[in-house]
């Protein structure tokens, strides 16, 4: 799927624009599953509450005029090579997602995580457990940038593609290129997540 960076390499702290939109674009090539009923929320989630760790990610439809942000449409969560979509419009409930949004000792890791856990509690109260941004560790490790797009090329040295961040997410049925971008942030996260971690800890042990 991607060749992983070695933790012991020297990474840059931050990395221009210009030379981030000159690398290779990077896109999940597992599989993809859309959870669209309450039978394949049951099945999913069964199956996902068996990993340690998962990758995070929402999408909401764009609102381009001034008001309130729209609810999140989509939640995507990630496996080493198994991308789940949920989609949450226009039904708009979490139903048993609710029991691994919850969970601590299931991993749920992406940016910006603390918006997105705000934006999910509109649609349906839940405790959160364990949530972690990889900002924070980003942080930890000194690094300046710390966006999906930017982590993903100082890690990967590849360019995360942007291109459907701001299509219509309710729509339906999604496009295969909005399926993918949201399967890819989503596995990105993780992927990120297992890297990054590994980092840390070497430098825990220095």
């Amino acid at each position: 799927m991607v060749t992983k960076p070695n933790p012991n390499d020297d990474i840059p702290k931050r990395l221009e624009k210009d030379v981030i939109n000159e690398l290779p674009l990077i896109r999940f090539n597992g599989s993809i599953n859309l959870a669209e009923d309450i039978n394949s929320f049951q099945k999913f989630t069964s199956k996902l509450s068996k990993q340690k760790v998962l990758g995070f990610d929402i999408e909401c439809k764009p609102n381009f005029k001034k008001g309130p942000n729209n609810p999140p449409a989509l939640i995507q969560l990630s496996t080493s090579d198994e991308a789940f979509i949920f989609r949450l419009y226009p039904i708009m409930k979490l139903g048993p997602l609710v029991k691994i949004l919850e969970d601590p000792n299931i991993i749920k890791t992406g940016v910006a995580i603390k918006d997105d856990i705000n934006n999910l509690q509109h649609i349906e109260p839940f405790t959160a457990g364990g949530f972690v941004d990889l900002a924070q560790i980003a942080q930890s490790l000194k690094i300046e940038q710390t966006g999906l797009r930017n982590l993903t090329a100082i890690f990967f040295n590849q360019r995360l593609s942007k291109s459907a961040q701001l299509s219509n997410w309710q729509k339906i049925p999604l496009s295969p290129s909005q399926m993918n971008y949201a399967a890819t942030d989503a596995w990105i996260s993780r992927e990120l997540y297992i890297i990054m971690k590994d980092r840390l800890d070497l430098l825990d042990q220095t």
